[in-house]
């Protein structure tokens, strides 16, 4: 049969189509390694590394394919497969990954996140867990039903707070409230556990990494919308600070928080107290000074964090933005320093010092007020002089007394001025008391009594009554 025209005519503009030879097991796997140096390569580009030698290529690419291995292998195991073996399995890769390249980091990632290996409760149906949620007035945690219906586990069938974030994950319902539920489960059991240190075991269970792939995956961080959950971004912090390494995080979101990738201000609510505005870099930053500090025997750790923060600042083109970063966690550590400092032992002098002359160039009263008792409690050499001037200067004595202080930031957490005068004045009696100064003490006492009332000692419990915390 010949031929039509019309294909005649069209049949030498078309190329000759040649199927493609079957590739043999060595064709095959060099097109396999040049994907996926193609592949890394791009992903290095992206991460600032573009031009390493070709043996740490094929090096890392070796060393990605054993983890995916070592995973493939994990979440093939049988349901007896305990949620320690995950909670290891995630920490191996972790650490194992750090050791390599970006891209061996970025596929660990990938592969450990919970929504990829997590298949015990997928085969047993009748176990399914309850998803903890937190409420909003208490650290204390309730249980809810998943969506498909099964009822709450009774007490002793309480599973690992982390498995049930697991489990929620892999089935899309993971939401930040329920999240910070599982870390404050997790926290708790920190906190009662043997081990000697709460942080110790929080490192331990690596729920802060697994919390933050989930955080990833969800595209969450992508425009950190999580922060305006207060809680979860409390509690979360906690946990990243106290795994090695795992505050660099922290210190991204900080930085990028400042340069406005993210809410500019978040509510902060309290128990007991009204809820307060602050910028949310500063909520971020005070959230990670807290965590190096709690638990802590010294404040060396939150000394180093706020030293940090404030070399940080100084790359932000506005002062505004940069002082409203350090001034809150500035003040909290300055309390901690000054007020609940009394069991912990003594910093080392340099940090102490370094800490305290971050906001020499603030002339805002509550920075006064604050400096000045800092340098009372100087851990080597304590000096009374700069809180005698204050305490001898009418004019700030008056505005502190008519709760006019100028230069305060309108947004945020007020604190009770007052009542810090107070406990700075009390702790200078004291001091001068000590070091022989006897008529000088009585002066300044007669003086506070004077201004404040007979019952200045309540006054130094509110100390810090006006700051929500």
């Amino acid at each position: 049969m010949l031929p039509s025209r019309p294909y005649s005519s069209l049949k030498g503009m078309l190329p000759t189509i040649h199927h493609p030879l079957p590739l043999n097991e060595k064709s095959r796997k060099k097109l396999l390694d040049t994907l996926t140096t193609s592949f890394r390569k791009h992903l290095d580009r992206e991460h600032g590394l573009g031009d390493e030698p070709e043996d740490a290529i094929v090096s890392a690419t070796s060393a990605a394919k054993k983890t995916a291995a070592n995973i493939h292998a994990k979440a093939t195991k049988p349901v007896a497969s305990t949620s320690t073996e995950m909670s290891t399995l995630t920490t191996t890769t972790a650490t194992s990954s750090a050791r390599h390249r970006p891209t061996d980091r970025h596929l660990g990632a990938i592969l450990s996140n919970p929504l990829f290996t997590y298949d015990q409760l997928t085969r047993k149906p009748n176990l399914t867990p309850t998803i903890t949620k937190t409420v909003p007035s208490a650290a204390s945690t309730t249980l809810l039903t998943s969506t498909d219906g099964v009822a709450p586990a009774t007490p002793s069938d309480q599973r690992d707070p982390m498995e049930i974030f697991d489990w929620a994950v892999a089935r899309g319902l993971m939401t930040t409230k329920r999240a910070a539920g599982c870390l404050l489960a997790k926290r708790r059991e920190a906190v009662q556990s043997s081990h000697a240190l709460a942080k110790t075991f929080m490192a331990d269970t690596s729920a802060g990494l697994r919390v933050l792939q989930w955080l990833r995956s969800s595209g969450l961080e992508r425009d950190m919308s999580f922060v305006s959950d207060t809680q979860f971004t409390a509690v979360l912090i906690q946990f990243l600070a106290a795994e090695p390494g795992m505050d660099a995080v922290v210190w991204m979101w900080i930085d990028r928080l400042q340069q406005a990738q993210g809410p500019g201000t978040v509510t902060v609510r309290s128990r007991g107290s009204p809820e307060y505005h602050v910028s949310s870099a500063s909520f971020v930053l005070d959230a990670l000074v807290r965590a190096k500090a709690g638990g802590a025997d010294t404040l060396d750790d939150a000394y180093r964090a706020m030293r940090q923060a404030a070399d940080l600042t100084k790359d932000v083109s506005q002062a505004t933005t940069a002082s409203s970063t350090i001034y809150w966690p500035w003040l909290e550590l300055s309390w901690m320093s000054t007020l609940k400092a009394y069991n912990l032992t003594n910093p080392t002098p340099s940090l102490y010092e370094s800490f305290a002359s971050i906001m020499d160039n603030d002339a805002r009263p509550s920075v006064l007020i604050e400096r000045a008792h800092l340098d009372l409690r100087h851990p080597t050499k304590p000096s009374p002089a700069p809180a005698q001037a204050l305490l001898d200067n009418d004019k700030l004595l008056t505005r502190v007394l008519n709760h006019r202080m100028p230069a305060e930031p309108a947004i945020g957490r007020r604190p009770a001025h007052a009542a810090r005068f107070v406990s700075m004045g009390l702790d200078t009696v004291r001091h001068l008391a000590f070091v022989g100064q006897s008529d000088e003490a009585q002066r300044i006492l007669h003086r506070l009594r004077s201004k404040f009332g007979d019952n200045i000692e309540q006054r130094q419990v509110r100390a810090w009554g006006g700051l929500a915390t």
